[in-house]
């Protein structure tokens, strides 16, 4: 199936409708806009008006970089609709990055294997510890 990779922002009633498709938490329209002021890169995934995917990068934009929030419609996954948003993702953070800049995301369980692919190590290694959150 045809879609288009675009390098904008969603809105906030796109990114809960497909928040909401992979089972993750939806927020209110107002904390939904301004995390969308405060993101500085956004690629999204379109069939025709639909938002059928998406991913955020946030960070300084020059030598750290999370890429947050990669959604794909369950239905769309297997398409390579994922891997074209990384993609974009990527060239934008390679465009941007200065050398010993890091990219980080993290993986949703089960899903490490399709970042493997895309050049994502997973941690810890020998060299670098565990990846650490908190969650509110």
């Amino acid at each position: 199936m045809a879609y288009v990779i675009k390098q904008q922002k969603p809105t906030a009633a796109q990114w809960m409708a497909l928040r909401k498709s992979v089972g993750w938490a939806v927020f209110d329209d107002e904390i939904v806009e301004k995390s969308l002021a405060a993101t500085p890169f956004c690629v999204c995934a379109f069939d025709g008006d639909e938002l059928i995917g998406m991913a955020r990068v946030l960070g300084d934009g020059v030598f750290s970089f999370y890429i947050g929030n990669v959604i794909v419609l369950p239905e769309r996954q297997g398409e390579g609709v994922g891997t074209a948003i990384i993609n974009e993702v990527m060239k934008h953070v390679r465009e941007a990055a200065v050398p010993g800049a890091i990219a980080s995301l993290m993986s949703v369980k089960g899903k490490e294997g399709f970042y493997k692919k895309l050049g994502f190590e997973e941690r810890p290694t020998d060299e670098r510890g565990s990846g650490m959150s908190i969650f509110f």
